[in-house]
């Protein structure tokens, strides 16, 4: 028997959630490393979406241990626009073995498919509502003046 509850949430996770809970946070919960390189089998338009999905989070976000998830993300999603393709050429209906008109098959298909894209891209944190629990911190915004005086002298240490 497994687990039971929710599937519990990584660290830098919470932290980025802000830790609403006030549960502590295992401070020995390994963080993963590297960036997410596209695996060689995700190619043509699973590897349009790999690179939208890369591009539309902040960089860094996902690393070589989401490459996994991601990769199934990006490779249901084709199989998904493609069974709508089918859908939309064919219609909703086909025959069945006695010849009578029966619900399409790639209506089923393509069900699965967006269960499947739905429940990876929750654990990507792209979907809108796993987007809301992100919290990734204020901008940085760039100073024009900056290290025009020097590293780290500020108004503060040069009129002291």
């Amino acid at each position: 028997m497994g687990l039971r509850g929710p599937q519990p949430k990584p660290r830098k996770l919470r932290e980025l959630e802000g830790n609403p809970g006030k549960r502590s946070l295992n401070p020995r919960e390994p963080e993963p490393r590297g960036h997410a390189v596209r695996p060689e089998f995700v190619t043509g338009a699973a590897a349009e979406e790999w690179d939208r999905c890369i591009a539309s989070m902040p960089p860094g976000f996902f690393t070589e241990a989401d490459v996994a998830v991601l990769a199934i993300y990006c490779l249901t999603w084709v199989t998904y626009r493609n069974a709508l393709a089918q859908i939309a050429r064919e219609g909703m209906t086909a025959k069945g073995a006695a010849g009578q008109n029966v619900a399409h098959p790639m209506l089923q298909v393509a069900a699965k498919q967006a269960e499947v894209v739905l429940k990876t891209a929750d654990r990507l944190g792209m979907s809108p509502a796993a987007r809301t629990r992100l919290d990734v911190g204020e901008k940085e915004v760039a100073d024009p003046f900056a290290g025009l005086i020097g590293p780290s002298a500020s108004y503060h240490s040069l009129s002291s």
